[in-house]
């Protein structure tokens, strides 16, 4: 069984139950994540880490365990003039809104006249979804970044934190 700090490599492929699929990895690179870092969903996590090496499995997700249910408060209804102007907007579209936390993602739900509904909800919200994974590998730390590499990465990072640095060797810390 797989522990938090694993790190593995996995190909998947995410669809709707039925059959339509919204990610995968497959016909490409493997998807690369250390158990616990919370990169992952967590029951897309717990699934692999009971996987070995060339393992395939199929787990279905309810929306709670997934991308969460559908938030009809994540519906947001603007003015097209003030907020977008003259520019050109059509349903479907794909809106960013910068914040001071993130980037918000929209998409353009529906145009009324003056009035345009952007969707804050991820396309998979309130879906159950499926996602079929193989393990293709379990790597540890040294293999992703070999002893060599991470010997002189501690190295020029302590160079490069020190350069520049002065120190006064009269500063005696009790004094502060």
């Amino acid at each position: 069984m797989l522990k938090t700090g694993d790190i593995v490599k996995v190909h998947y492929t995410g669809s709707y139950l039925d059959d339509t699929v919204f990610d995968t990895t497959v016909g490409s690179e493997p998807l690369m994540f250390t158990i616990g870092d919370e990169m992952m969903l967590p029951a897309f996590e717990e699934a692999v880490k009971s996987m070995k090496v060339d393992d395939k499995k199929t787990i279905v997700l309810k929306p709670a365990d997934a991308y969460g249910e559908y938030d009809e408060e994540l519906l947001i209804e603007v003015n097209r003039k003030e907020v977008f102007g003259d520019k050109e907007i059509n349903v479907g579209d794909i809106i960013q809104v910068p914040s001071e936390e993130e980037v918000m993602v929209f998409k353009v739900h529906k145009i009324d006249g003056d009035v345009i509904v952007l969707d804050g909800n991820l396309d998979m919200a309130g879906k159950d979804v499926k996602f079929e994974i193989e393990l293709i590998s379990i790597l540890d730390a040294n293999s992703v970044m070999g002893d060599s590499e991470l010997s002189e990465f501690d190295d020029s990072f302590e160079d490069e934190l020190n350069e520049g640095l002065e120190f006064d060797e009269d500063i005696n810390v009790e004094d502060y």
